[in-house]
């Protein structure tokens, strides 16, 4: 029999019991255009599966299959999730999302299945089990990522769910079958006593090696050491859209590394320390700066998908070159004001409008170290610097905050409470304890100092430093091979009469020199009017669009399709198309390329 103290005793122990969790971050790093820090979890039976966090419901995931299509693409390194088992359960919900919930910024295709499945939580003081949450897989060719110039890439990794305003996710499957309702996993970790509250905290940190931070994630409260200055307080589902006022540069110490012409005010020959109204809206006309731009917070997505408009003034200001195949910023790493801007006190800053027109405005910077991205394969061979203003756009017409923003940003919310937050992170010099607590009265920053926690991992410039310096501002160029991996990079790699002539010349000695230079001059001058997606190593799709790979291959018939690649741009007199062919590709794609031969089903 029960007693009453033998109750109370039971439920606060419960209560002691129940406190917020940190999650454990994977050693390693992730994505083809990052380093990105990521979670890990186990799904079933597989443990340590490495994936992003930021989706709200349903949580998405690569599959074994989905690796299986192209072992040669770098796009399973994070660990995958084999279905057999939920298959077998008949575990599916027969609902297909469209596989854009993946990532808000970037424009994805395909469909996907849903399943039920057990989500095992790895935290620093042990484990739980959340039952029966909603997983949507990516397993299928089909689902792919799709870049501006029309070419495909593969989905890296997945997003884990962080919540909804619903405590779980309800399928209605008609025919008098019952409903199928799919745990949220903040809310089943407060209704199984783990945690206090539906409620987390997120900050991403940075994988990248200038400016390393590794990152927070804890259920049913927060880590307040990642909080500091104003909190801007937003609507109960952070995934509706919020206003950003503006975005400008700011050097927060030392000597500005902007270039002086970028002042705007005629005989002004003084470098700026503030750049503001660089907020473009996508129709902007005479060089207008715009005003309170709806924006939507997803940490799924990679970039600052923005209007290139905005991109393009931010640019102007920056050394680096538009990629028009990847709607991306490539740093010119030749110019010496690459060097010192990526490395300075300087920041990126967004102005978002309070949560009331009466409220004071909230600012985040994001610092330059964290701005100095990395694109590696399948983009390009070799590492190559990029800033993450992304123009390719987003589907519906949606401006898009990722992780790129995450790096500096805490993200909060108390589901149950209709409550979330954003607020300024900290830089690398924080305390390395977890302060975790609860949500019960708000979020508050721990009371560390923002610009001290930069203190050793930025530089302030000297003047001396940027003395002497000229231009290295407005270098954007729009087109398709417009980018320039700048000192050391190479842009385009051999060209095709390079590679032809040393294979050539190789195989059959100075004789055939002569045809060999006549047939790469017939070539470079046809390649003078291809267009990018002929010139550049890709696969051609069944919509016609492309995949990042040499071959196509029909996937009825399993035969090769009509159009080779040309044996002159691939080293070799071969009629059919081989693996490990060498391309000629534009400069913005630099380094040779390899068939990777991503098959369809």
């Amino acid at each position: 029999m029960i007693t009453r103290f033998s109750l109370f005793t039971l439920l606060v122990g419960l209560a002691l019991a129940a406190e917020p969790k940190q999650v454990v971050w994977s050693k390693e790093a992730f994505g083809p255009d990052g380093p990105w820090n990521a979670v890990e979890v186990s799904f079933g039976s597989q443990p340590n599966i490495a994936i992003f966090p930021g989706r709200r419901f349903n949580t998405y995931v690569t599959t074994s299959d989905y690796c299986a299509f192209n072992n040669s693409v770098p796009h399973c390194v994070s660990g995958t999730y084999l279905k057999d088992d939920v298959v077998a359960d008949d575990k599916t919900i027969r609902y297909t999302p469209d596989t854009q919930g993946v990532t808000a910024g970037i424009e994805a295709r395909g469909t996907a299945n849903m399943y039920l499945e057990d989500i095992e939580m790895q935290f620093a003081s042990g484990t739980a089990t959340v039952k029966n949450h909603s997983i949507t897989l990516i397993e299928d060719s089909s689902q792919v990522f799709v870049y501006p110039d029309g070419t495909f890439y593969p989905i890296f990794t997945g997003c884990l769910s962080i919540g909804a305003t619903d405590s779980q996710q309800v399928f209605t499957r008609g025919d008098g079958e019952p409903t199928i309702n799919a745990s949220m996993i903040p809310w089943a970790l407060e209704s199984s006593g783990e945690t206090p509250s539906s409620s987390f905290g997120l900050h991403y940190g940075s994988a990248g090696v200038t400016a390393r931070m590794p990152g927070s994630l804890v259920f049913g409260g927060y880590d307040r050491n990642r909080v500091i200055g104003p909190i801007l307080s937003l609507e109960a589902d952070f995934g509706k859209p919020t206003t950003l006022q503006d975005i400008s540069l700011h050097v927060i110490k030392g000597a500005s590394p902007f270039p002086p012409s970028t002042t705007g005010n005629t005989g002004n020959t003084a470098a700026p320390t503030t750049i503001p109204n660089l907020l473009r809206s996508q129709d902007s006309a005479n060089d207008d700066a715009t005003a309170n731009l709806p924006i939507t917070l997803d940490p799924c997505s990679p970039y600052l998908t923005l209007p290139k408009p905005t991109c393009d003034a931010i640019a102007a200001h920056l050394p680096v070159t538009h990629n028009a195949s990847l709607g991306l910023y490539l740093w010119n790493t030749s110019s010496p004001r690459y060097h010192l801007l990526t490395s300075s006190a300087s920041t990126l800053a967004l102005t978002f409008m309070g949560a009331s027109n009466t409220a004071s405005p909230v600012t985040i910077h994001i610092p330059f170290p964290h701005l100095n991205l990395t694109l590696t394969p399948p983009f390009t061979d070799n590492p190559l610097p990029y800033f993450p203003c992304y123009t390719g756009g987003a589907p519906g017409g949606e401006y898009v905050l990722g992780r790129a923003f995450f790096q500096d940003v805490f993200l909060g919310a108390d589901w149950e409470g209709g409550r979330s937050w954003l607020a300024q992170a900290p830089g690398p010099n924080i305390p390395a304890g977890v302060d975790a607590v609860g949500v019960d009265g708000g979020v508050e920053g721990g009371g560390n100092d923002w610009e001290r926690s930069w203190e050793g991992v930025w530089r302030v410039l000297e003047e001396g430093d940027v003395e002497g310096l000229e231009g290295g501002g407005g270098s954007t160029v729009t087109g398709s091979g417009d980018g320039d991996g700048g000192e050391g990079e190479e842009a385009g790699g051999l060209s095709t009469g390079a590679m032809a002539g040393i294979g050539v010349g190789a195989a059959v000695g100075g004789a055939l020199l002569v045809a060999a230079a006549g047939m790469i001059w017939w070539r470079r001058r046809r390649m003078g009017q291809a267009s990018p997606q002929e010139m550049m190593a890709s696969t051609p799709m069944h919509d016609g669009t492309t995949m990042a790979s040499p071959v196509y291959r029909d996937q009825y018939t399993d035969h090769y399709g009509p159009k080779s690649p040309d044996p002159v741009a691939m080293g070799h007199m071969s009629e059919a198309p081989v693996q490990n062919a060498v391309f000629e590709m534009p400069g913005d794609r630099p380094g040779n390329h390899t068939s990777t031969d991503w098959t369809m089903r």
